[in-house]
């Protein structure tokens, strides 16, 4: 089997291709939920935002001004969970594209040993050297 066989297989090159995209996206998909994981458990809700509802007795200036540090939380929570549902679809995504990519590179594989020995069996049965350019 010759280099140009392997670079010449559309099947090969779009296996190979999925791999690597399917690595690429898996890895990141890992980091990225770990990383929001740890941010979420950081960012967890406390609580305390049940107990805003005490300050009715407050105008609304004085609410906004005690509620900020508990809506900012509630905020920096839903974007981390937004994004951390995010990686978890980049993640799976990663995993199918790298399992799609093996299944192909493997058939494809598969094919290309059975051309070659196809091939040099008609050689053989034709009479042709081995070296012949």
């Amino acid at each position: 089997m010759k280099p140009r066989d392997i670079y010449s297989s559309y099947f090969l090159v779009a296996g190979v291709m999925c791999l690597i995209l399917g690595l690429g996206n898996w890895i990141v998909g890992a980091v990225e939920t770990a990383r929001y994981q740890g941010l979420l458990q950081k960012t967890a809700q406390t609580g305390l935002e049940e107990s805003y509802r005490s300050f009715q007795e407050l105008d609304h200036q004085k609410n906004e001004e005690v509620l900020r540090p508990i809506t900012q939380d509630r905020e920096k929570y839903n974007a981390a969970r937004v994004k951390l549902d995010f990686f978890y679809v980049v993640l799976g995504g990663g995993r199918v594209l790298f399992l799609l990519g093996a299944l192909v590179t493997f058939f494809a594989l598969i094919r290309l040993i059975r051309q070659d020995t196809l091939l040099k069996m008609r050689r053989l049965a034709a009479g042709t050297p081995r070296n012949q350019h």
